[in-house]
């Protein structure tokens, strides 16, 4: 499940628009940047997690290395339907990364 933040202060609005939380199985929180799946950066050993316009998640899995294998993984979760990438940088290591995309799949 995702939700926008609450955010607090005068950056309220625009820190709501680059920022979400999603909620896995678990009930632990994960924060994610919001892009559009077209502006993605090249990130490295993220936890990306592709929506669509609904907010409904159509593939969920890692950055890897980035460039060109992340290029064509956000160019096959368009041709799914995703019209945004949110990417959670916080899982350090691969088994962080992994647990952290069991939660939120919601597939042990």
């Amino acid at each position: 499940m995702c939700t926008t933040l609450a955010a607090l202060g005068r950056d309220a609005p625009a820190a709501a628009s680059r920022f979400r939380r999603w909620v896995g199985i678990s009930g632990r929180s994960y924060l994610v940047s919001v892009y559009p799946i077209g502006q993605c950066p090249d990130y490295v050993d993220a936890v990306l997690i592709a929506v669509d316009a609904s907010g409904t998640c159509v593939w969920i899995g890692e950055a890897g290395q980035g460039g060109d294998d992340l290029a064509a993984t956000l160019a096959a979760a368009a041709r799914a339907g995703a019209c945004e990438v949110h990417v959670h940088l916080l899982a350090g290591d691969p088994a962080a990364r992994a647990a952290a995309i069991r939660d939120l799949d919601g597939r042990h």
